[in-house]
């Protein structure tokens, strides 16, 4: 069954949120200095392509060990809701869609953002998810959303919570690639570390399709 890659390439350097740590990858040593390669990797556990735990908000919420490994793979529909810079995504954009968005339904939805990814207005103007289509979606019931910007909203403090909160446990995915090349239908995988009581981790975000 063919692959698709769904992340982002990590590179020294890359742009992040400005209060977030900067992603730093450099040798440490060669095969000419220790005789071998092995690089050093300092970054946020937001870095690129990545997923939220709902401890990034919520002090009581579940860490990244604390979540079900079947949260981060299974069958999953991706949404075609296409959005110009800084315009927001409302309950209207998902709700022709209910025959998918359904309890513990995965769910990921394109823009067309991710193509912006690199370019210096990537983590400013992305479309942004409104507070309530974030309700609509928590009242939907389902267990992960997806989405090709690099976190779901401009009010992402009010966002996050929504979406994180005790009753709702949506894993948000965020920064995912080349979701043109997919069918609306995949089987979705996006492990993240294994980091014990942490709040986020990087994922190589794949399709198979």
């Amino acid at each position: 069954m063919p692959l698709v890659d769904l992340s982002h390439p990590l590179a020294h350097g890359q742009q992040t949120f400005p209060m977030d740590p900067k992603l730093s990858i450099v040798p440490h040593g060669t095969t000419a200095t220790l005789r071998y390669n092995i690089t050093q990797v300092s970054m946020s556990t937001h870095q690129g392509t990545h997923l939220d735990a709902m401890y990034h908000f919520l002090d009581d919420g579940k860490t990244l060990d604390q979540m079900p490994l079947d949260w981060f793979y299974g069958p999953a529909t991706v949404l075609r809701i296409p959005k110009e810079p800084r315009e927001e995504i409302t309950p209207e954009d998902f709700q022709p869609h209910e025959a998918v968005l359904t309890r513990g339904a995965k769910i990921i939805y394109e823009t067309g953002w991710h193509r912006q990814f690199g370019a210096d207005n990537f983590y400013s103007d992305f479309p942004s998810l409104t507070q309530e289509a974030a309700r609509y979606l928590v009242s939907r019931g389902i267990r992960m959303l997806g989405m090709d910007t690099p976190t779901p909203s401009r009010d992402w403090y009010e966002v996050h919570h929504i979406l994180l909160a005790k009753e709702a446990e949506i894993v948000v995915v965020e920064s995912l690639a080349h979701l043109d090349q997919v069918p609306d239908a995949i089987t979705f995988i996006g492990f993240p570390l294994n980091f014990a009581g942490r709040d986020g981790s990087p994922i190589r975000a794949v399709a198979m399709v």
